[in-house]
């Protein structure tokens, strides 16, 4: 099935992974708005530990391939949904990448209109959500009544300005921190047990009364697939021979994105957070990438510390399309699973974690 815009010249196909990698592997130091999230490891491994269908839609000129949009494909009940990218995968971001598309949403819009049409009739899809980079300057696009429209936050820090300056550039308290944490002994070392990190990750859930969205499986397939993939950097924090906290990193060769931490609760004094971060930060320079990226996470304590490390505020750019009906029903089912995860959390009985 083929869905074509005369506004954009282009004809949208399902492409396989196999082809989506090879172009990807070709063609992605030219592609601007290429990310870490992009990365075909990165796509598969999301999909493995979440069960959800990686789909992939390729954009033709004529019968050259010029661009790609990667996302993934779920049940809800009686409702298949689609996303690039799906909530639930721990992705920033996606959206279309190829040469000569453009950069900013209004740019953007056609192909996403067209790709929302062609992943409807391709997969039988009643929900497409799609996350970009940037909010267009003007706050929102001019669409029809069946889309919706969101600006999620992230933090940006450049790395341009190298280590010297960026460390001058922290909050007082940053610094304080991170010399702190270096005083105690704390060290920064690879973590390449999954199962160890899952674990403190549930003690760090379990501090707040909640659980995990994701599973030790999901964390399996991170870090034993984009670590070979040199996409992924994984450090413990480990204090007195003992990994007591740790972070999940992913990069490509322009930017670093934090993903995910944990730590264990007897350890909490102790600045293992400001240790990572910087650690990350220094990592990133010394690859000679541009921006360190951490999104916002509406908790304000959580967001406090990120924005110790003095990065710009900065909006993504998400757009939804489905009919009215599956708003409301959706809006009903979320609740409803907010609720039987905060109900299982305050039964789920409490353990330490040992290693």
């Amino acid at each position: 099935m083929e869905v074509e815009k005369a506004m954009t010249t282009l004809i949208t196909k399902a492409i396989s992974g196999e082809t989506y990698a090879a172009w990807y592997d070709e063609t992605h130091v030219d592609l601007p708005l290429r990310a870490p999230f992009h990365h075909p490891a990165w796509l598969e491994a999301t999909a493995r530990g979440t069960g959800m269908k990686p789909v992939y839609a390729g954009l033709f000129r004529r019968n050259e391939m010029i661009g790609a949009v990667p996302g993934h494909l779920f049940r809800r009940g009686p409702v298949q949904i689609y996303g690039s990218p799906m909530r639930g995968t721990m992705t920033s971001y996606l959206g279309p990448i190829g040469v000569g598309l453009g950069e900013t949403p209004e740019e953007l819009i056609d192909i996403i209109t067209a790709c929302s049409q062609f992943v409807r009739r391709e997969w039988r899809v009643l929900y497409t959500r799609f996350t970009l980079r940037n909010a267009p300057a003007g706050g929102k696009l001019p669409l029809g009544d069946d889309w919706s429209q969101q600006r999620p936050g992230s933090y940006r820090l450049s790395l341009d300005a190298g280590v010297e300056m960026l460390w001058k550039g922290l909050k007082s308290d940053c610094r304080r921190n991170i010399k702190k944490g270096r005083q105690a002994g704390i060290e920064i070392v690879p973590l390449e047990d999954p199962h160890y990190y899952y674990k403190m990750l549930e003690e760090t859930f379990r501090r707040h009364n909640s659980t995990s969205t994701h599973g030790k499986e999901f964390f399996g397939e991170l870090i034993g697939r984009l670590v070979p993939a040199g996409a992924l950097w994984p450090w413990g924090a480990r204090y007195e021979g003992q990994i007591i906290a740790a972070g999940l990193f992913l990069h490509d060769d322009r930017e670093v994105h934090f993903l995910s931490g944990a730590s264990l609760p007897e350890f909490g004094s102790l600045p293992t957070s400001y240790l990572l971060h910087w650690h990350a930060i220094e990592k990133g320079v010394e690859a000679g990438l541009r921006v360190f990226n951490s999104d916002a996470s509406r908790i304000r304590s959580i967001d406090q510390f990120k924005e110790s490390f003095r990065p710009a505020y900065e909006r993504r750019y998400t757009l939804i399309w489905a009919p009215q009906l599956v708003y409301r029903a959706r809006k009903l089912a979320i609740a409803g699973y907010h609720r039987l995860r905060h109900w299982k959390a305050r039964l789920a009985p409490r353990h330490r974690v040992h290693g």
